[in-house]
């Protein structure tokens, strides 16, 4: 999924794994109210093709009697560079609460936690990325390299030709900005997954694939045929930002 622009807003997306037990569908009815997209996730099956397309996740487990999976499943949300995960149980015991707040957890609900009181803590925790300023390396808000291909970080997007600009995922703009600095020269495999995913997580090739699967369907014309991202043969990726009469 991508990030859709309404007015002048983007609209984020979260994702949902359910675990055990029925969420009760007035938490996503009234998530729903700010225009998030809410999309479910398999964890045994899609989980990371899903992480590529959304900004937070929300671990549903009624019982709390998959504590262990959800110790998984907080390490490989935060792993895949995921700003933001929260837990939602019926009733949380303290120690859960306190192991995945060690993993990384924005914030854990349990069920005697009304749909507005959820819906107010996550719109304010997304909104708070929103208002932070760029870091003094970068204080501007474009970063041209070409006329024709402009990196936008506030926004985490891209624009390309004049066309409109193109939402990324947290992931997505990590690769994108990584080949942008090297632009013209292949960067390796191995360094956009240290890059991108850090080097304590296991190195996949494929991971790497499909993230350039999902950039490449937003950025370029014809992604079997791209015109930005190359692939270098047995090397990695490089992005080239010069057509053949400027060389």
């Amino acid at each position: 999924m991508k990030k859709i622009r309404k007015g002048r807003l983007l609209v984020e997306t979260l994702g949902i794994v359910n675990i055990t037990g029925t969420l009760n569908e007035k938490y996503i009815e009234t998530l729903r109210q700010d225009d998030y997209r809410i999309v479910p996730i398999e964890s045994k099956t899609n989980l990371n093709t899903s992480l590529n397309q959304v900004d937070g996740v929300i671990i549903f487990d009624e019982e709390q009697k998959n504590v262990g999976e959800t110790c998984n499943l907080i390490l490989q949300i935060k792993g895949a560079a995921i700003p933001y995960v929260w837990t939602l149980s019926k009733e949380i015991p303290e120690i859960n609460r306190l192991v995945y707040l060690q993993l990384g957890v924005t914030g854990n609900f349990h069920e005697e936690c009304e749909p507005e009181e959820l819906r107010l803590i996550i719109r304010n925790t997304l909104m708070s990325r929103k208002v932070q300023e760029p870091s003094d390396a970068r204080k501007s808000d474009v970063i041209e390299h070409h006329a024709d291909f402009q990196l936008i970080e506030k926004n985490r997007s891209v624009k390309i030709a004049g066309n409109s600009e193109i939402s990324l995922t947290n992931l997505e703009y990590q690769l994108v900005d990584m080949l942008f600095r090297s632009n013209g020269k292949a960067v390796t495999y191995e360094e956009i997954h240290d890059e991108v995913w850090g080097e304590k997580q296991k190195f996949s090739r494929a991971r790497i694939a499909n993230l350039m699967f999902h950039l490449r369907q937003k950025m370029e014309i014809d992604p079997l045929y791209p015109k930005y991202v190359r692939t270098v043969r047995s090397k990695g990726y490089m992005l080239d930002l010069w057509d053949s009469s400027e060389k």
